[in-house]
């Protein structure tokens, strides 16, 4: 967790991205999520993505462990929102818009009542002994009917010391299968990350939907 907070206390948060994210505005519509659904956004950081959701209808919930990351979301987009403690965690909200703060895996289940979630880099931020209690929250924060986008990279892990950590397509399944309906919608090669040192790197894109 300390780590999380020196990335944004200096300011290395090259996982940020200013725009949308293009995996997000192509596959979306795919997933078919209700548009009236309340979309879970886990790990959110100050993801611009979360105002693209909003924009397409949705109320969005997202969780994010260091406050200051949450604070800078709210206040690059000129929202001032009321702020609510709520045991160890606090509840950020403007309207449609609700950011949680604290531990994701210290929440109730009904801390938040999702019929959708979308993660960009949220599971691939956690090492493999976190993953399965990652999948549990994700079973317990969601009702059942819950469609979900998440997007993954794959690398020879020893190439590189993560986050973001390597999660191969097969540990997907093997992790969701149980609990979730999961379908591949597309990979990529990442050409343009090899600069990295990394002989391959892909990112998938899987729709799971919640049984």
């Amino acid at each position: 967790m300390e780590f999380w907070h020196q990335k944004w206390s200096t300011n290395q948060i090259g996982f940020h991205r200013p725009v949308v994210n293009d995996l997000l505005a192509k596959h979306w519509s795919t997933i078919e999520a209700n548009q009236a659904a309340n979309v879970l956004v886990p790990l959110c950081g100050k993801t611009v993505d979360m105002h693209w959701l909003l924009e397409k209808g949705h109320a969005i919930t997202g969780i994010e462990l260091v406050e200051e990351a949450v604070h800078q979301f709210f206040d690059e987009a000129d929202i001032t929102p009321a702020i609510q403690k709520e045991g160890v965690h606090q509840r950020f909200t403007a309207g449609d818009l609700t950011v949680l703060q604290g531990d994701l895996f210290t929440l109730p289940a009904n801390a938040a009542s999702c019929e959708a979630w979308y993660d960009r880099a949220a599971m691939v931020a956690l090492p493999s002994t976190m993953r399965q209690a990652y999948v549990d929250q994700i079973h317990s924060l969601c009702a059942p009917g819950s469609v979900g986008l998440m997007i993954t990279f794959a690398y020879p892990q020893e190439q590189m010391q993560g986050p973001p950590f390597s999660l191969p397509d097969q540990e997907v399944l093997a992790l969701f299968a149980d609990r979730f309906e999961v379908t591949l919608l597309e990979t990529l090669q990442l050409e343009d990350e090899k600069q990295r040192g990394i002989s391959e790197l892909t990112s998938s894109v899987f729709q799971l939907v919640r049984i």
